[in-house]
């Protein structure tokens, strides 16, 4: 089958949750299927990402300047649009689009976001997929927590336009992908549909191997894309909140911030007692893996984080807040810790602090956890199904196979 999979951003190399769900999906379908991908981004990011690795791989890269975003972000307050949608808007990218559809260049259209779904609007005539991950609905309506950040203002002009867009555009597809169960009911509801299905995160169990070796019995390790608001305010509030009463407890406790970007806020954490701060480290792996525990502690988002997964795959314990341990919940013998107070979060890491027994155990539990149930190819398969469905019947109505 021949696929124009669209993104907003490319996804090389594949870091954080948004590069690597694309990554891993553009590399799943390029196993049976042939696979353009429609992106943004410069010319000088593509030539230097990392994707020797899907081979066969077409691109169709679209340069979108800082001026233009301006521009959309500007004319987003007189469209009925979201802001999500509007700015992400790129005619050089639609046209090009358009004409490769009309050549008959593609049997099937794959959209990532909802922020790219109407440049697949118009064409009924084709099968359409859209991986909407999360609902930006619920992670919008979560942000009063962060009242005090400009950003929360503009979020909250723009939810009701997203609520009324994300009841509208599962209708356009043939299958819509969402990541929780918790988001799968929610647009559910609000769309009617009946053509969801649950498609979680995964993670690279290779890349991201088991760890059986030394690790630093007093660390404790938060990781993420740092200038992203709902990852700042768990570095902030973790550090006011909970990593003081870890202290009284354990006094050599240690606190590593490690991430990309960090903003100013977050860099300032280095002068606290036991608190570093990693900015930019080429590789997380080692970060994590030589920690007692990972935490997760959002306050505010949707869908399932990444940070959670990996941890678990090398065997790093995780401690996070409910909101964040919640896609886990339901998953027999889950060892992900979930804390709804600040004590109850201090307690469960000082108990991993102290008992290296007890870690070991939920070490191995989360490694199993992830070969059970987060494995790219295990994610992925659902979606097999329906595209040989969308093959099968252009394999009958072919000249050769049709009965004389």
């Amino acid at each position: 089958m021949r696929i124009a999979y669209l993104t907003a951003r490319l996804p090389f190399p594949p870091i954080g949750g948004y590069r690597m769900r694309v990554y891993y999906t553009l590399r799943h379908l390029l196993r049976s299927h042939e696979v353009t991908l429609y992106a943004m981004g410069s010319q000088v990011k593509l030539n230097g990402s990392r994707h020797s690795d899907l081979p066969g791989l077409q691109q169709r890269i679209f340069n979108m300047g800082k001026a233009a975003y301006a521009w959309n972000g500007v004319t987003a307050f007189f469209s009925d649009l979201p802001l999500q949608v509007k700015l992400y808007e790129c005619p050089r990218f639609a046209d090009a689009l358009d004409a490769d559809i009309r050549s008959g260049a593609f049997d099937l259209l794959f959209v990532h976001l909802v922020r790219m779904a109407e440049y697949v609007r118009p064409y009924h005539h084709l099968p359409r997929v859209l991986d909407m991950a999360d609902s930006i609905y619920l992670h919008y309506s979560r942000m009063q927590k962060i009242w005090w950040n400009p950003i929360w203002l503009g979020a909250r002009m723009d939810r009701n336009r997203i609520r009324r867009y994300e009841a509208e555009v599962p209708r356009w597809f043939d299958r819509v992908l969402v990541h929780t169960e918790e988001d799968l009911r929610w647009v559910q509801e609000q769309s009617g549909t009946t053509n969801l299905l649950q498609s979680s995160m995964g993670v690279d169990t290779e890349e991201f191997a088991f760890q059986e070796g030394h690790y630093n019995p007093r660390r404790i390790v938060y990781c993420g894309k740092l200038d992203y608001l709902p990852n700042t305010d768990a570095a902030l509030y973790f550090t006011d909140q909970i990593f003081p009463l870890v202290r009284r407890q354990v006094p050599d406790a240690q606190f590593s911030v490690v991430g990309l970007n960090p903003p100013r806020s977050v860099r300032a954490l280095a002068q606290t007692p036991g608190i570093e701060v990693r900015a930019n480290v080429p590789d997380i792996r080692p970060e994590v893996s030589s920690s007692a525990v990972s935490v997760a502690p959002i306050r505010f988002g949707a869908g399932i984080q990444n940070k959670i997964l990996q941890a678990l795959a090398m065997g790093v314990p995780v401690v996070a807040t409910r909101l964040a341990a919640k896609p886990f919940g339901k998953l027999a013998g889950s060892p992900v810790l979930a804390a709804e107070t600040p004590q109850e979060f201090a307690g469960h890491l000082v108990r991993i602090l102290q008992d290296s027994g007890y870690r070991a155990q939920l070490s191995r539990a989360g490694r199993s956890l992830i070969e059970a149930h987060f494995q790219w190819e295990k994610v992925l398969a659902p979606l097999d199904s329906f595209l040989a469905r969308q093959i099968r019947p252009k394999i009958e109505s072919s000249p050769g196979n049709r009965s004389s």
